[in-house]
């Protein structure tokens, strides 16, 4: 086990835990670049970019970095290494996928010291390595192979820096006398600072804990003496000079260390008057865990794995694993909350480390140690040009449960969890993804839990003219649809059949959704243009209304995505004016529509190089962020939706709670994987989460199929008459949707409850959670396998003196009585359980009356 101390190595931009002082070599994982960009996905750490352990070939690997083409990852070594050493090649997870062709380059200081050649998938592993003497950068490039990126999943495994032990040890900044000067106190914490600013300890209540924690700036070292300001209001201020030893840069970085009612808030501000450039900025805490601590964030997956469903909720012991902070949806190696929670289930005491989301974040990771380290990274972030750089992050204490810190982030910053329109909540329900206009059979749909249409895309003329500028709501336009037709007819819409289907939705207790994507834009974009500028039908030729109206759009141009459309940055001026058109024209021509849902957030992750948002600076120039670009539209365009009264929902194949703000539900299409239910679910814990579903989703197991969507709040899809790929209408499945779709009507407008141990129960395999719905509360009681009964107990909640429990069962039509009784506070229930399941539906005993 590698016992993290409080020093650190400040070696380049790397920032290096104290137990490599001694050695010979430092694993890449352990390192923070100045930059890591790469075509699909986020960089994984001692997992592949699908999160899963890496593996070249019928070789397994330890550590390493998990890439994908186009890859480019930037350490900056300050010319203190001797040699690098990797295994290269695709990951086993790529078996039976012929796509994948990558070249692996390794770079010292712009010279090419390293090239494998094009490797794929049944290429062995080649030893990649280079002489590092005098190499102040490193950059580890992986290529395409000149064909496209599909499959092309890039392993740097056993990836290894090497240099004399002495050397580094003659880099080591000092151990900060942990001698406690000054105290903060925010509720029942009380956090101890060092006379130089380092957090050197905190009381959690009744408990006492040796902490350690501090920010610290990759590659930079202290220059004269901390500056400490203590302040009337309790509030501690430190600042001090910063130099990176690479390029003689300085600035003052500033910590704010401020009491609240219910927290210690610990601002950073990072101020540079030098030449733009950038470097790691890290923020680590140690804790003395033992084999009793647990850890808890909110993970994709706890297991970090990629295939199958794990309950995220539940306390772990800490491991050595690093999570990115948003990522891909199917990926089980990321997490879409910025908090780390800490609990001692011995004493009931916890404690959380909560980041703001209304900080800017670009690429972002969380890392934790099995010995107690917390280390969150922050990446791409410009200093320099006299700008000042914010971030803010609350430590609060509370019991032993994984709800404590949720909770806190909840209050706090309710508006990232809240639906803007909260009309939403009477949207939640099984979803569709259909262009079927014919009526249903609403009765049935009802019972089945059915509520939201997102209408098929097919409307549209082409990817992202959703309804065009036409006169009047009967022009029709030539609609872009995969469905056959009978030879020599075309397809038409207009917008007035658009409404009239969401009127008759609407009128039968339905809801539609449109089609609506800022990333993406055109059709079959390859061909050349035929229109010319000043055409009153441009508009209808994608390729020359991308290119004459909206040339400061094109991110990737050509045949880049579905449809044959390129990438575009929402980011861009004129492609954020157009859309702001069309999301009025919408608001206007189909009032009946109950709002948008946005599609293919995965491009989020990407940096237009061609623009600047002030903020990015990647490989040493200025760059716009599509998450600053998301920023800047939806802030935008949620008021000029909701103040019409629609919604905004998602499909969040990038999920990260910050890009929430203005969203008011989602509906994630790989849904039916478990990383992607769990993460939306967690972003939607007061919003209507909607789940992808296939037929086969649903075996073996329909009944744990169902239950594991009752216990997260979410919705599956509904067999519905031609869903686009996804579940369509089975007599067999219908069957089960019939069964359970009380049970999820029963939580509709759910809000997750996170008082201190609201709900736990003593029965072996049962799962439970607790919903606050309109006029009571919602418990689903789940995978209880061939349990008759579960015992379960809610407390802390609102008049529970008062409450009347009755249970709803799988296909059952009435609802049973459940035998409860009341101490101290706390509600103790007897569920009978049937398919191992009930919905527990808790409402006032007067209002039952």
């Amino acid at each position: 086990m590698k016992t993290l101390l409080c020093a650190f190595i400040a070696c380049g931009a790397a920032i290096i835990p104290a137990w490599a002082v001694d050695a010979d070599h430092i694993e890449m994982s352990e390192l923070t670049p100045v930059s890591a960009t790469q075509d699909y996905g986020s960089l994984e750490l001692d997992r592949s970019v699908q999160g899963q352990a890496l593996q070249i070939g019928s070789t397994g690997y330890a550590y390493g970095l998990g890439t994908h083409a186009n890859s480019r990852v930037v350490y900056d070594l300050g010319g203190h290494f001797t040699r690098f050493e990797s295994w290269v090649g695709v990951d086993a997870e790529m078996s039976g996928y012929k796509q994948s062709s990558v070249v692996f380059q390794i770079f010292g200081d712009g010279k090419k010291l390293f090239d494998s050649g094009i490797m794929r998938i049944d290429t062995p592993a080649k030893q990649a390595a280079a002489d590092m003497h005098g190499v102040r950068e490193l950059a580890l490039v992986v290529t395409d192979a000149g064909d496209g990126i599909e499959c092309d999943h890039a392993d740097w495994a056993d990836a290894t820096l090497f240099a004399d032990p002495a050397q580094i040890r003659g880099l080591t900044q000092p151990i900060a006398d942990q001698t406690p000067k000054y105290e903060v106190r925010g509720g029942s914490l009380a956090v101890k600072l060092s006379a130089d600013g380092d957090i050197v300890g905190a009381s959690l209540g009744k408990s006492v804990k040796v902490i350690t924690a501090q920010t610290r700036l990759g590659g930079c070292r202290q220059v004269g003496q901390v500056k400490a300001d203590k302040h009337l209001s309790g509030a501690v201020v430190f600042a001090r000079r910063m130099r990176q030893i690479v390029s003689g840069n300085m600035c003052t970085l500033t910590e704010k260390f401020i009491p609240t009612l219910n927290s210690v808030r610990w601002e950073i501000e990072i101020k540079s008057d030098a030449k733009p450039w950038t470097t790691g900025i890290t923020t680590e805490l140690n804790y003395p865990a033992t084999e009793a601590t647990r850890f808890w964030t909110g993970w994709s997956d706890p297991d970090h794995r990629s295939d199958g469903w794990r309950d995220p909720l539940v306390l772990r012991p800490f491991e050595t694993v690093s999570w990115s902070y948003g990522g891909g949806c199917s990926s089980g190696g990321f997490t879409v909350l910025p908090l780390a929670t800490i609990a001692e289930p011995v004493d009931d005491s916890g404690l959380s480390l909560v980041f703001s989301p209304e900080d800017t974040y670009l690429d972002s990771s969380l890392r934790t140690s099995s010995s107690g380290t917390i280390r969150f990274s922050r990446t791409m972030h410009r200093l320099g040009g006299g700008k000042t750089l914010h971030f803010a992050m609350d430590l609060t204490s509370h019991e032993a449960d994984w709800r404590g810190g949720l909770r806190w982030m909840v209050q706090r910053y309710r508006e990232f969890f809240d639906p803007p329109n909260p009309t939403a909540d009477t949207m939640a329900g099984c979803g569709a993804y259909s262009g079927n206009e014919n009526p249903i059979d609403a009765a049935k749909f009802q019972r089945m839990g059915f509520r939201v249409n997102w209408k098929l895309s097919d409307d549209f003329p082409y990817m992202g003219m959703f309804i065009p500028p036409v006169k009047n709501a009967d022009e029709e336009w030539e609609r872009s649809c995969d469905e056959p037709e009978p030879p020599g007819k075309t397809r038409m819409e207009n917008a007035r059949r658009m409404n009239e289907y969401a009127r008759w939705m609407r009128t039968n207790g339905f809801f539609v959704l449109n089609y609506f994507n800022v990333t993406e834009f055109g059709k079959k974009m390859g061909n050349p243009p035929k229109a010319k500028p000043g055409d009153p039908d441009l508009w209808k030729d994608p390729r020359a209304f991308l290119k004459y109206d909206l040339p400061g759009a094109v991110l990737i141009p050509g045949n880049a995505t579905c449809y044959e459309a390129s990438v575009v940055d929402p980011g861009d001026p004129g492609f954020q004016k157009f859309l702001l058109e069309q999301a009025a024209r919408h608001n206007q021509v189909i009032p009946d529509s109950s709002g948008i849902c946005i599609d293919r957030t995965d491009w989020l992750s990407r940096y237009n190089p061609g623009a600047d948002d002030g903020v990015s600076w990647v490989n040493g120039k200025p760059a716009r962020s599509l998450y600053v670009s998301w920023q800047s539209l939806l802030s935008k365009l949620g008021p000029l939706m909701h103040a019409d009264g629609k919604v905004i929902f998602i499909n969040s194949l990038t999920s990260r709670l910050d890009l929430m703000r203005q969203i008011d539900g989602i509906y994630c299409e790989f849904g039916n994987t478990g990383p992607a239910l769990n993460s939306s679910a967690l972003m939607a814990i007061r919003k209507p989460a909607l789940e992808w579903t296939y037929l086969e989703t649903l075996r073996p197991d329909p009944d744990l199929f169902f239950q594991k969507h009752l216990h997260l709040g979410a919705y599956p899809t509904a067999p519905y008459p031609n869903n686009n790929h996804c579940i369509g209408p089975d007599a067999g499945a219908e069957k089960f949707y019939l069964d359970y779709g009380p049970l999820l009507d029963a939580m509709r407008g759910k809000k997750w409850v996170l008082t201190p141990h609201c709900v736990v129960t003593t029965t072996p395999g049962v799962k439970v959670n607790l919903f606050e719905v309109p006029g009571g509360y919602a418990l689903p009681v789940t995978f209880g396998g061939t349990a008759g009964f579960a015992d379960v107990v809610v407390r802390n909640v609102v008049n529970a003196e008062t409450l009347h429990a009755e249970a709803l069962h799988p296909g059952e039509e009435k609802s049973a009585p459940v035998d409860s009784s009341l101490k101290n506070g706390a509600l103790s229930l007897h569920v009978p359980l049937q398919r191992g399941c009930a919905m527990v539906v808790l409402r006032s005993s007067f209002q039952h009356r």
